[in-house]
This record gives structure tokens, C-alpha cells and sequence, in this order.
């Protein structure tokens, strides 16, 4: 017999036969009450975003899947009778805590908890779910500890996260008989580890399957002793199989022989966070296959070198990313003494963040992608010669009033820059000159910049402008005529766009948001023939927009919110034939003028597709 299936499409009214076996109901906008009478063939139910749903004792029902629902406190429905249940998926929900009757399942095989990041508890029998297989709470952050017993659970393969806790039935030796788990595990609070025999009792090495380890201790606490954290540490030794770790808040001086003997080869992405007493890094450079690396919050190093790069021939091999963030005793990074090998000769990507002790970066040709942010002053010279890098984003030098001379006067090849948070700077004359390749440009929270740099009319390759944060900015100077976006935002005192914008042919995007003091738009904006998407919010000085913009041809999208004082829309808006959604929120006089058949400028938007007042739907494509 072909089983029957039924998908309910969004905005209709669900009309389910007696003989489905199989309901769907794809899409977050479904925001209904759906109740799914008792069926003998029903064999699974998929609700995608729904606020809730009721379901009368459907007896076989094998699949259920409640995936973003927006409950908040309990499942709806009783989830306990549903005895032959084999798949239930709540992921990325707001639910807080599952009903004590899920234990009751005994056939459940896969329970998905995934980023359901308001849950704090699960069921305390959960330990009697011996079917399940699948148990993923990743990203469950707000889950405080796991039920008694989780060891017992012999046929997991998927757990996700484990919470060491103080009791029995608690302990991090509830993990040693699950040796199959695989994917992603994260342990947290390894402050509750008894010691080095509690913590051998995990058995992480006979775990083939793990691909991906996080350890964790909660950082806020002080009674675990360096000692301990030592032992500890030492015993939680993966299977040489694994290919992602991550280490945070551990209080030892000193890492592991394990960590300093390589004996984790294969090896992908580290990260080590809050390490505040190690001084010393492990050889990391001996590890050909790591492609990303991460240190975070090392208090105590003050030196990269040739005790992280290893005694290989070729030091980080494969490495693609690096970051170096919160650093704060970190003087040196030495490269010079590495007798002429090659170091990083893959690295694209160097991120450096609150190192407010390092004063030079190494020269690495590799380096595509620069971040640099809350640093010293004295680190930006390093960009002078880093003139193979296409995207580079400077950040957080309140104290510089203007950019160190000749910055980007080699840098030929970038195409993307970004300034932000400097507090400070007032201009960036003489800066933009020879950036031939530019294509984006952010300028954001440049307190004291009053207009744009002159050169920028020069950068022939620039397509996407992004100016944010710039209360002193007045008016905007004459624009390049390769840009596609344009997006202005948080410049309280500007008042005119200019008359520039009739050169900007090929622009798609204009974004304007929160200018207070803008009151319309210029007349030239008929120019604009290539603009797609227009968007308007937290203007509340636009009281009009020009008739010129009838000649926006190819404008198929507007936005306007809150702007308050914006009386009408423009006649010439009816002729722009390509306009298929308008969507307008917190205008009061719009919102009465553009009453479906009733307000004064219906006539002029009737004709487009999608019309959304206030979050409501008037007007639709498919009504």
C-alpha cells in the first residue's frame, strides 16, 4: 500500500484525512493552533515553528518533530503516551525543561535538544531511556547538570555536552562505558572532578569516535588547585583520532605530556582559552594537518617562538587561521630565529586582539585577512609591510587623532577595509589614495571625522560603502560611481545625501538609518535607475519623499520604519511596476493613508505584490 502523505502549505487552513500517515508543516510564519485527531496510520508529524499543537493519542506515531517551536515552559500534548515514538526533535526552541514522562519512551532513539539554549533541565529517569542512540545537547548552555545515571545509557552514540557534578551517579566516570559516543563533546565544570583516578575513570582514550573534545573549568572558581587541574587534565587524554580541541579555564602551569609530545597528530583546530598560568605553549607547529589555532586570555606568555614552533623542518605546515586575543602580557613574537625555515606559509588569516604589550608583528606574506583591535599604536607600523593582504580591519585606537603616514600607501592589492572605534581620528586624508583594488569600505564610530576622505571619488573599484557612527558628518561628498551599496547610519547631524547621487548609475542598495536631522532625499535619486532595494528606518526628520522617485525603474523592494513624521507616500510610486513588496512599520500617518481600498495613497500601491503594515500582511502575492 503506497502510504499517504499530506504537506500543509502556509496561510491555509489544515485539512488532514483520517488515513495520513505522514504530516508536514514546513516554515516559521505557520503561527496556529493545529490539533491532529486520533489516527491509527499516522506514523510521523513534522511541525516547523508553530506556537503549539495538540495531539489526541495517536498510538503509533514514530516521528515528531517540533523543531523551532515557540513554547517557552513545557511540551503541549501528551508527549508520554506516544509509546512507539522513535524520533523526537525540540531543537532551537525556548522550551526550559522536558516533561518528567519523556522517560517513559522507551523506545525513543533520537531525542534532538540542539540549541534549545533556555533549557536548564532535563528528565531525572532520563538514565531509563535505553533505546536512545541520539542525544544532542549542543548548545544547550543554560543546562545546569545531567540526570543520575547517564552511563547507563550503553547505546549512545551522540550526547553532545556532559556536566561533571559532586554526587554519585554524577561523576565524570558516568561517560566510561559510553565508548561509541562520537561527533562533538563538550565537559564542562571539571572543577568537580575528584581527582586523577575520578578523572582516568572517562575513558576519553578509548573513545574512537570522538571527533571533536572541549574541556572545560568554570573560570569564577577558586578551590580547585593547580595540582589538580594538573592530574586531571593529564588523564582526559583523547584517541589520537581526534581532530578538534578546545581547553578553557584550566589553572595548571604546566600542559601535559600528551599535548607537548604531539600525541594527538591529526589534529585540525585548537583553541586555548583562560590558560592563565601556562607560560609556556606546547609545540604546535609539529602538528601538520592544524589549520586553525586560537589563544585567548593567556595571561602568563610573553613570547611566541621557537617552543611553540617545534624542531621541524616546516613549522605549522597547513596552519590557515590564527588569533591572538586578550594577550595581555605578550611582548614578543620571534621568527628570526628560526635559521631560515619557513613558518606559516599557509596562514591567511591573523586576527590580533588586546595585545596592548606587542609592539611588532613578523613579516608573513601568506597573510591575506589583518584584524587588529585594542592593540598598541606601535603595532599598526607592522601593516606598512604586510602589502600582500586584500582585507584588512583596524579597531579600537581611541588615541590616534590621525593614521600613521604612508598605512595603506603600498597596499595595491586590498580590497577590503574597515575603521572602526577611533574615537579620536579626524581624518583620513592622503590614506585612500593608491587603493586601486578597494571594493568595501566601513568607516563606523569615528567620533571626530567631520566629512569623507577626498579620495574617495577616486576609488574606481569601490562597491559597497558603509558609513556608521559619524555624529559630525554634514553632508557627503561626491560619491564613485562603481558603487552597488550604500549604506549610511547613526550620523546625527547630517542633512543632505547631495546632489552626488545622480552619478551613482550601478547603485542596487541605500540603506539610510538613524540621520535625524535628514528631511528628504534629493531629487537626484531619479537618477539611480539601478537601485533594487530602498530602506528607510529611525529617520523621524523625513517628512516627504521626492515624485523623482518614479524613475527608480528597477526598485522592487522599500522599507520604511519608524519615521514618524513622514506624511505621504509620492505620487510618482505607482508607476514603478517592478516594486513587489513594501513594507512599513511605526509610521502613523502612512499606516492611515495606506488603509487597503480605504486610505488616500492606496491607489498609488495597489498594484504592488506585498504590502506589510505593522508586521500584517494587506496586501500578497498569493491572495
Amino acid at each position: 500500500m503506497i502510504e499517504e502523505c499530506c504537506l500543509i502549505e502556509k496561510n491555509r487552513r489544515p485539512r488532514i484525512p483520517k488515513t495520513v500517515r505522514h504530516i508536514s508543516l514546513p516554515g516559521d510564519h505557520i503561527r496556529h493552533y493545529y490539533e491532529v485527531q486520533s489516527s491509527r496510520s499516522l506514523r510521523s508529524l513534522i511541525f516547523n515553528g508553530a506556537l503549539s499543537f495538540k495531539v489526541s493519542s495517536p498510538n503509533k506515531l514514530r516521528t515528531l518533530g517540533l523543531n523551532n517551536f515557540w513554547f517557552e515552559n513545557k511540551l503541549l500534548g501528551p508527549i508520554g503516551n506516544l509509546k512507539h515514538l522513535r524520533y523526537l526533535d525540540v531543537s532551537d526552541s525556548l522550551i526550559r525543561k522536558l516533561p518528567e514522562s519523556i522517560s517513559s519512551l522507551q523506545n525513543l532513539q533520537t531525542l534532538n535538544l540542539s540549541d534549545c539554549s533556555c533549557l536548564y533541565k532535563l528528565p531525572k529517569k532520563m538514565k531509563d531511556m535505553k533505546s536512545l542512540i541520539y542525544l544532542d545537547l549542543t548548545g544547550c548552555e543554560s543546562l545546569q547538570c545531567m540526570p543520575s545515571g547517564m552511563g547507563q545509557l550503553g547505546c549512545l552514540r551522540k550526547l553532545g555536552m556532559f556536566i561533571v557534578g559532586k554526587e554519585v551517579g554524577h561523576h565524570i566516570g558516568e561517560l566510561q562505558r559510553l565508548n561509541y559516543i562520537g561527533g562533538e563533546l563538550s565537559i564542562k565544570d571539571l572543577d568537580n572532578v575528584q581527582g586523577l583516578t575520578d578523572a582516568q575513570n572517562a575513558n576519553l582514550a578509548r573513545k574512537t569516535n570522538l571527533q571533536s573534545l572541549s574541556l572545560s573549568w568554570r573560570e569564577d572558581s577558586s578551590k580547585f588547585s593547580e595540582a589538580n587541574s594538573e592530574d586531571v587534565l593529564g588523564a582526559l587524554e583523547p584517541h589520537s583520532n581526534m581532530k578538534k580541541l578546545q581547553i578553557s579555564g584550566y589553572r595548571g602551569s604546566k600542559f601535559p605530556d600528551w599535548m607537548l609530545e604531539s600525541r594527538l597528530p591529526n589534529l585540525v583546530e585548537i583553541s586555548l582559552q583562560s590558560c592563565m598560568n601556562c607560560e609556556h605553549l606546547p609545540p604546535f607547529g609539529k602538528l601538520r594537518f592544524l589549520k586553525h589555532l586560537q589563544l585567548k586570555r593567556m595571561d602568563t606568555v610573553k613570547c611566541i617562538g621557537t617552543e611553540m614552533y617545534g624542531d621541524g623542518e616546516n613549522p605549522f605546515p597547513s596552519l590557515e587561521r590564527l588569533t591572538l586575543g586578550e594577550m595581555m602580557n605578550l611582548e614578543d613574537w620571534e621568527t628570526n630565529s628560526m635559521g631560515g625555515r619557513d613558518i606559516f606559509t599557509c596562514l591567511h588569516e591573523l586576527q590580533i586582539q588586546k595585545c596592548p604589550k606587542l609592539v611588532e608583528l613578523p613579516i608573513i606574506s601568506s597573510v591575506k585577512y589583518l584584524t587588529i583591535k585594542d592593540c598598541t599604536v606601535t603595532l599598526l607600523s607592522s601593516v606598512v609591510n604586510l602589502t600582500s593582504i586584500t582585507s584588512l580591519q583596524i579597531e579600537g585606537f581611541d588615541e590616534l587623532a590621525v593614521l600613521p603616514d604612508g598605512l595603506l600607501q603600498n597596499h595595491t592589492c586590498l580590497q577590503k577595509l574597515s575603521i572602526q572605534r577611533m574615537r579620536s581620528l579626524r581624518s583620513l586624508s592622503n590614506q585612500l589614495n593608491n587603493l586601486s583594488s578597494l571594493k568595501s569600505l566601513c568607516i563606523e564610530d569615528c567620533d571626530e571625522v567631520e566629512s569623507l576622505p577626498d579620495g574617495v571619488q577616486n576609488l574606481n573599484s569601490l562597491e559597497f560603502l558603509w558609513i556608521s557612527g559619524m555624529p559630525k558628518i554634514t553632508a557627503l561628498s561626491v560619491l564613485p560611481s562603481s558603487l552597488a551599496t550604500l549604506q549610511i547610519g547613526n550620523c546625527e547631524e547630517l542633512a543632505s545625501l547631495c546632489e552626488g547621487l545622480q552619478y551613482l548609475t550601478a547603485l542596487k542598495i541605500l540603506i539610510l538609518y538613524n540621520c535625524v536631522k535628514l528631511n528628504s532625499l534629493p531629487e537626484s535619486i531619479r537618477h539611480l535607475n539601478s537601485l533594487r532595494s530602498l530602506a528607510i528606518w529611525d529617520c523621524p526628520g523625513v517628512s516627504c519623499l521626492p515624485n523623482q522617485i518614479r524613475h527608480l525603474t528597477s526598485l522592487s523592494k522599500m522599507l520604511i520604519d519608524r519615521c514618524s513624521n513622514l506624511m505621504s507616500l509620492p505620487e510618482g510610486i505607482r508607476n514603478l511596476e517592478m516594486l513587489r513588496q513594501l513594507v512599513i512599520r511605526d509610521c502613523p500617518h502612512l499606516e492611515r493613508r495606506c488603509k487597503k481600498e480605504k486610505g488616500k495613497d492606496w491607489p498609488n500601491i495597489a498594484h504592488i505584490r506585498t504590502i506589510i503594515i505593522n508586521g500584517q500582511v494587506i496586501q500578497s502575492s498569493e491572495t
